[in-house]
């Protein structure tokens, strides 16, 4: 698209909230956290296609959280025109690229809130109801369908109210964005619609849904945390106990009851069927807590920019945009750092050597 011309000395500049300088910056920060974001996420889709182990449920979430991120780091690049430019409105020859900016901004941003409310359910599901349950309620079709309304959700909140009349999607001249109008008359609602629906419900389900798991886990989860038993003779009782309905909730792979009889055939079997346990419960909780990570780093992020629009505080907007963009950049990081099936495939990847399931976890 072709630039306007028009443009105005910095003594003509209508007023802003912002100085030039504070604007480039904020342009400089949001393009590089972009890249990052689109970048990260990139590997972790790459991971999931090309790893088999990474082929499960709740990844199906996590990829979808991924290419959120992905999405709306790319959105927000249409903003940085709006931030260096020093024409009067938004700098390209049309509007409407703005406005599908904005919209996909915060369409991607609100599937984000309700995928992690997903993971959160779904790992609730997992460690503390009965296995049952879990392969009834997460089917391939149920799945799609939860995977399908953490984005139907939000594009009918972002998109119906500014199509019923009820504030807009364009270039905000007050923070030089591709954002909600404020110069709407009816902004506010439209505000508060969203702050409604982005926050206090998702956020309510995953408060519970890990407090549920936290107390389920103290109550049920009894392993004396010592590796090297697993290593003894096969003829040694293991001193290692855990509750059987909860370890069999977390293994998917054949039947865990184990006969009362001492010989030392079935004494092996149980030595390696209760490590197998362990190991079992173990990932899943890593797993668990490293989603549990995600999560506070994402409410950590988003909370800034959901205080501002509450407190209607415009002079510190872009700054919070530039917290919310830095979750997209950090949940691979933590992936790499912690997760006990992405680190592995993930730090393949950054060394340039192409994974396979026999490489990273033999």
């Amino acid at each position: 698209m072709a630039l306007l011309t028009t443009s105005y000395p910095s003594s003509e500049l209508p007023k802003a909230l912002y100085t030039y300088p504070e604007l480039v910056f904020c342009a400089v920060g949001l393009l590089i956290l972009a890249a990052l974001t689109i970048m990260g996420n990139s590997l972790v889709l790459v991971a999931v296609a090309r790893t088999k182990k990474l082929q499960n449920i709740t990844n199906v979430f996590v990829v979808n959280l991924s290419v959120a991120d992905c999405l709306a780091g790319f959105a927000v690049l249409w903003s940085v025109p709006g931030l260096v430019s020093k024409t009067s409105d938004y700098p390209l020859q049309s509007n409407d690229p703005c406005m599908a900016a904005a919209g996909l901004v915060f369409i991607a941003k609100g599937c984000s809130v309700f995928t992690l409310a997903n993971i959160a359910l779904n790992r609730y599901i997992l460690i503390t109801r009965p296995k049952a349950i879990y392969h009834w309620l997460y089917t391939p079709k149920k799945v799609a369908l939860f995977v399908l309304s953490s984005w139907l959700v939000p594009v009918c909140y972002i998109i119906l109210p500014p199509a019923c009349g009820i504030g807009g999607l364009g270039f905000n001249p007050d923070t030089r964005t591709c954002a909600d109008v404020e110069t709407h008359l009816r902004a506010e609602d439209y505000e508060k619609i969203q702050i409604a629906f982005f926050y206090p419900v998702p956020l309510f389900m995953i408060i519970v849904s890990y407090g549920l798991i936290w107390r389920h886990v103290r109550r049920h989860f009894k392993v004396r945390r010592q590796p090297d038993i697993c290593l003894q003779s096969a003829a040694v009782n293991p001193s290692v106990t855990i509750d059987p309905s909860f370890a069999s909730r977390l293994d998917s792979n054949g039947d865990h009851e184990l006969s009362a009889s001492s010989s030392p055939a079935v004494s092996s079997r149980r030595t390696k069927s209760s490590c197998q346990h362990s190991r079992t419960v173990n990932d899943q909780l890593k797993i668990t807590k490293n989603l549990l990570v995600v999560v506070i780093a994402f409410v950590g992020c988003f909370t800034p920019i959901t205080i501002t629009a509450i407190t209607n505080s415009h002079r510190v907007h872009l700054y919070s945009t530039l917290v919310l963009f830095l979750h997209g950049c950090i949940s691979p990081v933590i992936y790499a750092a912690k997760h006990p099936h992405f680190r592995p495939v993930l730090r393949f990847m950054i060394r340039c050597r192409c994974p396979n399931n026999k490489s990273v976890f033999p």
